[in-house]
């Protein structure tokens, strides 16, 4: 299941999308244990920041898609999403992240993650992902990220 939500109160997603605020998941059952959480809010400059808490995996792709590429199409430039709470990620995750880049790239917005930790840094540097997002490969993050392909020596 995902929950989705504007931290201002407005429980839909940006631009009425449709993609409330309870349940975005298959199943809306109350027991079933929320699997991602994602909530925006405007800074005091007028720029998005999206909080993700949760997995983003196969299970939550989609949906989370969907919103976030509301967020970003609400948005007249940037988009920052906040990682902290991303407990993981897998390859339909990491698609996501890609297709909302691309998106973001070709109506003319940028997005940036922040926070993100050190196995989907990691992830990220092997994939190639770190190219469309520089801010994960900056001098203070390389030291985690391994190099994409082996050396030889000589010998």
């Amino acid at each position: 299941m995902v929950r989705a939500c504007h931290v201002d109160g407005d429980l839909a997603a940006p631009g009425g999308g449709g993609h409330g605020a309870m349940a975005m998941g298959a199943a809306t059952d109350a027991a079933q244990a929320t699997q991602l959480e994602l909530a925006y809010q405007l800074t005091a400059d007028g720029k998005a920041t999206v909080q993700v808490s949760g997995e983003l995996d196969i299970a939550t792709a989609d949906q989370a898609y969907a919103y976030l590429r509301d967020v970003v199409d609400s948005q007249d430039g940037s988009v920052t999403m906040n990682l902290a709470g991303l407990t993981f990620c897998d390859a339909a995750g990491l698609g996501v992240l890609a297709r909302l880049a691309g998106h973001a790239r070709r109506t003319g917005r940028s997005l940036r993650l922040t926070a993100a930790r050190p196995a989907l840094l990691r992830i990220m540097r092997i994939t190639g992902m770190d190219e469309a997002f520089p801010e994960v490969g900056s001098s203070a993050l390389s030291i985690i990220a391994w190099p994409r392909q082996a050396t030889v020596s000589p010998g």
